[in-house]
């Protein structure tokens, strides 16, 4: 690695040093787990670069190839599974430069990989259209950071997660090679990039399909006890005919912690929290009445407390604001028995529920409906875990890892021979985002040594 060499061939690109910048940009929300934590806190970039444009991460990549410096892409930081973190130094190269909304026509539009997704959204609102699935994290996340990092969120109980054909359109990517290839990857070849962390191409360009901008209506109720709660989140996840964005489910124990939302929640009642279309809210009453819940917030999206939207109170929010109460709890990702879905949800909570609080998020997967759970739990070791991991399993849901920086550990990507071919020949020389992908150049060799106590049945099809 010739850093020097690298910095003389990137004049005129926008570089970083000091340690504060190095630091921050060589982190994202992997403090979420404390294991990983402990693997990733002391991981430092070496340089920090901000292109402006397309002709500056090319003079970029071909600088980096030409100096053997391993490249880590960033869009906001705001993984939890230590993608952005840099394992062998080298340069990040943030993305936030590269944020243009490149066209719209109708319900397709196609933006550049650095755009905030929140940014985006506000361009096609406007025009009467929004994006069909976003993190919790839409106000500060970029779209190709999403992509490349992320698998479900808001709008997914709609429309499928993100990997579900015909959610992503086509992608852009760069390749890490001494004169770098601009790529247009469409169809199911898109799995080769989608939620691959960077390793195998930079992605530069995103193309979506878009869905129509409803009224939403931010919405607190809550039920007698956890399973109630959780039928009627069912139930509206399956109500067809009532247009929703979000349906998420919390135990009481956990969403007291949500401040400053639990201000307006009942003492002891676990809540849903969801999003309702204005046309939708006669029958989305008459939904609550049938299962005795009572409304506690409805009002239009942002009107509640501190204006934020109430998907800032669903998915990787939800663990965010409950660590920022309870740093001493992490979480666990499971998803359920489709065929017996509330069943399935009853034995885990009914095995776990007095030591892992149950955050279930309603979602379609697979072509039917189905949940997934993030139990949060106060963190005593690796092996206490392990074993709730191996009891979730028993109760016959399915478990993801969380604690794992391997791509192929975390059981929400299927790494096969094609993919890594597709690796061998974007980044000849392993430099995009070394470190994430254990034994990359042979399919047999990849297994996982960091994480091999928490085992992980995933859910990749």
């Amino acid at each position: 690695m010739n850093l020097q060499r690298f910095s003389e061939m990137c004049g005129g690109i926008e570089l970083h040093s000091d340690a504060a910048t190095l630091k921050s940009k060589s982190r994202d929300h992997f403090w979420f787990s404390p294991i990983l934590t402990e693997a990733l806190e002391q991981r430092r970039a070496d340089l920090v670069a901000t292109p402006k444009n397309k002709n500056q991460l090319l003079q970029l990549m071909r600088a980096a190839v030409a100096c053997n410096v391993p490249i880590t892409p960033r869009g906001s930081g705001t993984g939890t599974f230590g993608q952005a973190v840099p394992m062998a130094g080298g340069v990040v190269i943030e993305m936030s430069g590269l944020n243009k909304m490149l066209w719209h026509r109708g319900s397709t539009c196609r933006a550049e990989a650095g755009i905030v997704m929140g940014a985006l959204d506000q361009l096609l609102q406007p025009k009467g259209w929004e994006l069909r699935i976003h993190p919790s994290t839409r106000n500060s996340a970029t779209l190709g950071g999403f992509v490349a990092g992320g698998h479900a969120g808001i709008g997914v109980i709609n429309y499928g997660i993100l990997r579900d054909r015909g959610n992503l359109l086509g992608l852009q990517v760069m390749t890490a090679e001494s004169e770098p290839r601009i790529l247009e990857i469409r169809g199911d070849d898109i799995e080769t990039v989608h939620h691959a962390y960077g390793v195998n191409g930079l992605i530069t360009e995103v193309e979506l399909p878009l869905a129509p901008a409803w009224d939403w209506q931010d919405v607190l109720v809550s039920c007698d006890d956890f399973m109630a709660t959780a039928r009627l989140g069912d139930a509206l996840a399956r109500a067809n005919g009532i247009l929703k964005k979000v349906v998420c489910v919390n135990d009481w124990e956990l969403a007291r912690h949500l401040e400053p939302l639990s201000a307006l929640m009942p003492e002891g009642r676990p809540v849903l929290i969801t999003m309702i279309a204005r046309e939708s809210v006669e029958a989305f009453k008459s939904l609550l009445d049938e299962h005795g819940a009572q409304l506690h917030f409805f009002g239009p999206q942002g009107s509640g407390p501190n204006h934020e939207p109430f998907f800032e109170y669903t998915w990787g929010h939800t663990t965010m604001r409950v660590l920022r109460q309870l740093p001493t709890v992490t979480n666990l990702a499971c998803i359920f028995d489709a065929s017996c879905l509330v069943e399935s949800i009853g034995r885990v909570h009914a095995d776990i529920g007095y030591e892992a609080h149950l955050h279930l998020e309603f979602i379609r997967f697979n072509g039917q409906i189905n949940a997934q759970a993030v139990p949060l739990v106060p963190y005593l070791d690796r092996e206490h875990l392990a074993d709730l991991t191996s009891r979730i399993e028993s109760c016959g849901a399915r478990s993801a890892n969380l604690h794992t920086y391997l791509l192929q550990n975390g059981g929400m990507k299927r790494i096969d021979e094609a993919q890594l071919a597709f690796k061998r020949s974007a980044d000849p020389s392993g430099l995009l985002n070394p470190g994430k992908i254990e034994g990359y150049a042979d399919v047999a060799k990849v297994s996982d040594r960091l994480n091999e106590d928490i085992k992980s049945s995933g859910w990749a099809y």
